[in-house]
């Protein structure tokens, strides 16, 4: 018995116990459902255990030497090549992703350009005031849920933030209040108990709100008689109350304000009126957490910022960066691409139908270690272990804290890790 980090989810739980005799994994204890999967994907139907080339329309089992020179042949014919993913990867693989995309002048850009990304790159201008999770345990007494259904998507987070006891929070859930702001009602809600606050906005009107809350910091009384975005006066009032009141309060933004079809500006004024009320903060403060849902999506941000400045977003040429404000998404809706190397991700099934189609069209390499979408039309597939469980590395919480993953099982049949395969097509495109 040994106890080991999981990478189920960006959580990153280090308290996970497994029993293993070196070569099975035997138990889990205390893993969410995501954790679980996790560890069950050793042996999982939709494993990929060997490379596979597609070949007279359906994907082929072959050697690993045809497999790596059809993908040296498929780059090499290449002018635009597009990198993608990496939120699944160590951010030693993440390092050689953009290795790579420097080697052949490429794009290279992670899912959190569709998530998180679009915050850092906001904060930029309006600044952040980021916490931890342990800070949380031993200090929140306010948790706001925005756009965010942490019961499911990152499933022991209230377990750790809300239903513990701290060292300055002893009486743990009984002195914290929780608060959702959703226009549906998800599993998180199953939660709430008499203290706590229920917001069911009218879809996106979060804007709205946020700039009804933003006028109310600086006049008092200002909030409309008939309520703001579907909610009324009272319930407006106690939000203010709790957000102005609170010692140590976080606001947890889930996928629900990330989404492409909001307006980045929401974004913006959200970040605004927390710092706002920070200034204004007599005994407290508001931090933020950003919900990846990938286990290392904050890798690649702090990979990228500290070399490149940007968190996303690189395009190469001739080795060195180009500016450009460039996203996976403008680059596929501007056909700006003529081959993909798509790494740990699902584009297929994640993407718009027209984007996805658009993707499918160009000759596309999968470097992963589950059947998806994806994989059952790549040109070609390369099997990689599972990080976390068959290799070891670096990656970020979704607070920011780097979490060191362990290597606890041999792969099978000498399947290399992401960071070994991405090395080694570097290596085959300097030898050719």
């Amino acid at each position: 018995m040994k106890k080991v980090p999981c990478s189920g989810c960006s959580l990153l739980c280090d308290d996970i116990i497994i029993k293993s005799d070196g070569l099975y994994i035997d138990e889990v204890i205390g893993a969410c459902l995501k954790g679980k999967e996790r560890f069950d994907q050793i042996t999982a139907k939709n494993r990929i255990l060997a490379p596979l080339i597609h070949k007279n329309g359906q994907l082929e089992k072959v050697s690993w030497d045809e497999a790596l020179n059809k993908t040296i042949e498929l780059i090499k014919d290449s002018e635009k090549p597009l990198l993608y993913g990496f939120s699944n990867s160590s951010c030693e693989a993440q390092l050689k992703g953009i290795e790579l995309a420097k080697t052949i002048n490429g794009f290279i850009d992670s899912n959190a350009t569709i998530c998180q990304g679009k915050v850092l790159e906001i904060a930029k201008e309006t600044g952040i005031t980021l916490t931890t999770i342990t800070e949380l345990i031993n200090k929140a007494d306010l948790i706001i849920l925005w756009g965010a259904n942490a019961a499911e998507s990152i499933p022991r987070l209230l377990n750790k933030v809300l239903f513990s006891r701290g060292k300055y929070r002893m009486t743990g859930r009984e002195i914290k209040t929780l608060i959702i702001v959703d226009p549906v009602q998800t599993a998180s809600f199953n939660v709430m108990g008499v203290r706590d606050l229920s917001l069911f906005i009218e879809p996106n009107k979060d804007l709205d709100l946020i700039r009804a809350l933003k006028e109310e910091c600086c006049t008092v009384d200002s909030f409309p008689s008939e309520g703001v975005a579907g909610l009324d006066s009272d319930d407006l009032k106690r939000l203010l109350m709790h957000l102005s009141g609170t010692e140590n309060g976080v606001i947890f933004i889930g996928q629900g304000l990330l989404s492409p079809q909001i307006e980045s500006h929401v974004i913006k004024e959200l970040l605004e009126l927390i710092q706002l009320i920070n200034l204004k903060q007599q005994k407290g403060r508001i931090s933020v957490i950003l919900l990846g849902g990938h286990f290392n999506m904050t890798g690649f941000d702090q990979v990228s910022l500290p070399i490149y400045g940007k968190n996303g977003g690189l395009q190469f040429n001739e080795g060195q960066l180009v500016d450009t404000n460039d996203t996976i998404i403008s680059k596929i809706e501007n056909d700006d691409f003529d081959c993909s190397i798509i790494v740990g991700t699902d584009p297929i099934s994640h993407l718009p139908y027209g984007l996805s189609k658009k993707l499918a069209s160009r000759p596309l390499i999968v470097i992963d270690n589950r059947k998806s979408a994806t994989s059952h039309i790549a040109d070609v597939v390369l099997p990689t272990a599972i990080t976390g469980i068959e290799a070891g590395g670096l990656c970020y919480r979704l607070d920011q804290v780097p979490i060191e993953l362990k290597k606890i099982l041999n792969p099978p049949s000498k399947i290399p890790s992401d960071e070994e395969l991405l090395s080694q097509i570097i290596e085959k495109l300097e030898k050719t």
